[in-house]
This record gives structure tokens, sequence and C-alpha cells, in this order.
């Protein structure tokens, strides 16, 4: 079927809905780029967190609990103490005489497992320090991990040393936040003048010599890994939904009936009236009313006015010339 066999109210329809169907993608597309740009920057924001909670441990060695720890992470050292005290800050008072009491060191590593396990469970999503290098098989970095690390080194050799990479892995939304060797991690991570010797000895217990190997020789501005956040969002779609409200379904019912309402009596109806005024002169019907008489032409800007004074002018022609046709038959 051909546009010449559709009504103009179809047609009106028609153009509509493309129209309504373009706004919908251009506003799907600018909501993904700002869904994207705000995922971005809360996978910097908790990249940038780990980090620093990474370096706070770091500047004090290593995190001590006390008679408890977690049994799936373990922990670096133990410390077994008997008969301490229990003293305020700057108070040389006894608060307390403590008995046997056991202490489990954390490393930076092992602190940043743990939290991200209580994260995940808290909120859904997870963070967790990778490298290809890796210390623990559960620093091991995936396929989207590894793809990671290599942009990230490639950008950094080119002079980017932003450190950052993200992108979309399945329905989960990843960022790499490159993490960097300082002068903290050499006693874990250095060469073996460097390490100390009572981690490197903690460290082979845990782990092996060969992962002992593999993660120390590091100096220091050289990639350790990447901090890796994984973020489980809501689809495009569901934030879409949850965007619009009553008023924005009310608003667009409000916009298609003004539309409608100015296509209808502006455009639809007056086009329908000229249609059939120029069938009634068609068939001789010349005492027809069109509404534009006493209007001029060039006084008068809307087309379709202009078009009924002309069929109107028309009409009043045809008027007069069968009038005087009549006359010369008499």
């Amino acid at each position: 079927m051909g546009l010449k066999n559709l009504s103009i109210s179809h047609k009106v329809l028609i153009v509509f809905s493309i129209v309504v169907g373009l706004a919908t993608l251009s506003f799907l597309h600018l909501l993904n780029k700002n869904y994207q740009q705000q995922l971005v920057k809360e996978g910097k924001i908790i990249a940038q967190q780990v980090i620093i909670f990474r370096k706070w441990i770091a500047g004090f060695n290593t995190i001590w609990t006390e008679n408890k720890y977690n049994p799936d992470i373990g922990y670096l050292l133990s410390l077994d103490a008997k008969n301490g005290v229990l003293k305020s800050y700057g108070d040389k008072e006894v608060l307390q005489d403590i008995g046997e009491v056991h202490f489990y060191a954390h490393n930076p590593a092992l602190a940043t497992r743990e939290l991200s396990r209580l994260v995940n469970i808290e909120y859904g999503w997870s963070f967790r320090a990778v490298s290809d290098r890796y210390l623990a098989p559960a620093d091991k970095p995936d396929k989207w991990e590894e793809k990671a690390i290599k942009a990230i080194e490639k950008e950094y050799k080119k002079g980017n040393t932003s450190g950052e990479y993200w992108g979309w892995d399945g329905d989960k939304f990843r960022f790499a936040k490159a993490l960097r060797v300082e002068k903290a991690c050499l006693k874990c991570h250095g060469t073996p003048d460097e390490v100390d010797p009572i981690y490197k000895k903690a460290i082979i217990a845990k782990y092996g010599e060969e992962a002992f190997r593999r993660a120390s020789g590091y100096k220091v501005g050289e990639l350790r890994g990447i901090i890796s956040v994984t973020i489980v969002p809501p689809g495009l779609i569901s934030s879409a939904i949850n965007m619009v409200d009553i008023w924005n379904v009310l608003a667009l019912i409000l916009a298609f009936a003004i539309f409608w309402y100015f296509a209808k009596s502006e455009i639809i109806k007056p086009i329908e009236r000229l249609t059939k005024a120029a069938h009634d002169i068609s068939v001789g019907k010349l005492d027809i009313d069109l509404g534009v008489r006493g209007l001029k032409e060039e006084e008068v800007k809307d087309e379709i006015t202009k078009l009924a004074i002309a069929i109107d002018r028309l009409r009043a022609s045809i008027q007069i010339a069968m009038e005087r046709l009549r006359k010369r038959k008499k």
C-alpha cells in the first residue's frame, strides 16, 4: 500500500510515531552514555579507595587481628602472647590483665581479599588486586583482567600514565586501575636483598617457593598489577524505567494530545473541508462557503488558508462564467 492510499490522519500518525521513535532512541543513547560515565566514575572511586586502603596497611607493614581470622583466606604471620596488659593511649594505668592471646597478621593483599568479600556480601559488587605475576592463586587474572593489564601497559609505554581501563564483560561492568610498586611493597615483592627475610619465609610457607620467585624482583614504579572492580548494575532499560515516573508519562500524553489537536484542527479538518469543497465545485455546487470571504491572499501566511482563498476564487470565477453562459443562451 502506497502513501497515496493512506489518509492524512494515518500519515500524521505515522510521522508522529517515527518522531517519537527517533526521540526515544536519542534518549536511550544519551542515557547509555551517562549511564556508562556514572559506572566509570563509580569504578574509579572504588579503585582509588582500595589503593588508599592498601597504602594505609603497607604504611604499618601489616594489620593484626586478635584471636580471629578468616579460615578461607588465612593470615601471613601469627603472634602468640601471654600475660599481656591492656592500657589506654597515653596512660600507664593497667585496665586489664590479658591471659593468652593470639594475633594474626594480614598484609595488603590478604586485607584486600577480606574487604572485597564483605563488600560483595553487602552490595553485590567486588574488587580484587590481580597480577600476571600473581602470588596467590586467588590473585591470578581472568581473561578480561589479562586484557586490561596489557592495555594499561601499552598505554603506559606511550606516555599515558592514567593507568585505567574499563568495559563490559557480559552483564557486568568492569573497571581496572593500575597498581604500581611503591617502596613499602619491596619488603615482600622487591629484589632478594630488599625482601624482608621474615616475610620471605612466611610467603614461601603460605604460597610456595615458585610463587615467591614469580611475585618478587620488582622495582619502585613498575606495574605490579591492577585493582579490578566488578559491578553488576541494573540493565539500561531498567534504569530508564526507574527514571520515568507518572509525570513523564502524563507529559508525553499531554504532548501527544496537543500535537493531535493541532494537526486535526489546523491541518486535517481544513484539508478535508477543501477536498469536499473541490468535489462540490466539480459537480456544479457553487453556493458553498469556505469561510475565507473578505480575506486577501497577500495578507495571509497560512498555506492552507491561501489554498482555500484560491479555491474560493476559482469557485467565484466558475460561478461568474456559468452566469454569463446562461445569459448568452437567453
